[in-house]
């Protein structure tokens, strides 16, 4: 009902109607993790991601639909999920006047809750964000905004700064983005935090937990080719995770809050 109710609003919204339409393609690689306890038989953590999209924008609203599969692959102890991590969303931007509204709702699980069609409550998720400028002419806007970035769902204030000059377009949203994207938007480089949930079950579908992953991501990306036609834009990255945490059920020993520390990480994105 949630993501139906936000997918008729967007429609519905003026700015969405003379909307110009991406898709993306989307691959990223970290570095292994090391195991951060000295377990004989732990092996080190692999990660990566692979994600797809599609985004309409108009003069005041963004609307996308976005899905991503990402394996994390623990293997020691007995993890209460598969490693198999599945997010479907749907969501955007408006604006109206002085105000901002952020918003994304959708399902994130493990692959074999899919599978089994067997799925409990944590599997909903979202993003909510709303911001007020401080007056017409300002650059600045404060807001309060709730998600899973710091672990569980909770709410923060906000403080975001946009701003665009000859040296390129840059965007600060405290606590949780600053960005700078160069004239032409050849260069970016980012710094976000981010953090999820998805709901999780074990091997024999008896154990309902969740799964939270959170870090903190910097990335350069460089516009490698501009598309044209059937060719898409290519869009190279490089960057580094850092304090990556993840917090999740082991059959044997209960919740586990574990630090996998630092990687580094590459991305490659195709825009049509």
């Amino acid at each position: 009902m949630l993501l139906a109710s936000l997918l008729l609003t967007a429609i519905a919204l003026p700015g969405a109607v003379h909307a110009s339409n991406t898709y993306y393609l989307l691959y990223r690689q970290w570095q292994p993790y090391d195991w951060p306890e000295n377990v004989p038989s732990a092996n080190e953590v692999t990660r990566s991601q692979r994600g797809l999209g599609w985004q309409a924008r108009g003069s005041g609203s963004v609307l996308g639909i976005d899905y991503d599969y990402q394996p994390l692959r623990i293997r020691t102890g007995e993890p209460a999920h598969n490693g198999h991590l599945h997010r479907l969303t749907i969501g955007g931007e408006w604006r109206h006047q002085l105000y901002r509204l952020e918003a994304r709702a959708g399902i994130a699980g493990t692959s074999n809750m899919f599978k089994y069609q067997d799925f409990h409550s944590d599997v909903l998720n979202g993003r909510l964000a709303v911001f007020r400028a401080v007056n017409r002419s300002s650059t600045l806007s404060l807001g309060i905004g709730g998600d899973h970035r710091f672990g569980s769902f909770r709410w923060l204030p906000r403080a975001r700064w946009e701003r665009s000059n000859a040296h390129g377009h840059w965007l600060v949203d405290l606590p949780v983005l600053m960005q700078w994207q160069s004239p032409g938007q050849v260069w970016a480089f980012r710094v976000e935090r981010n953090g999820d949930r998805w709901a999780t079950m074990d091997k024999d579908r008896e154990v309902e937990s969740a799964l939270y992953l959170r870090e903190w991501r910097t990335q350069l990306t460089y516009r490698l080719h501009q598309g044209g036609q059937s060719w898409p834009t290519i869009v190279l990255g490089i960057g580094a995770s850092l304090a990556t945490r993840v917090q999740y059920k082991d059959l044997n020993t209960g919740t586990e809050d574990l630090s996998l520390g630092d990687a580094l990480l590459a991305s490659l994105r195709l825009d049509w």
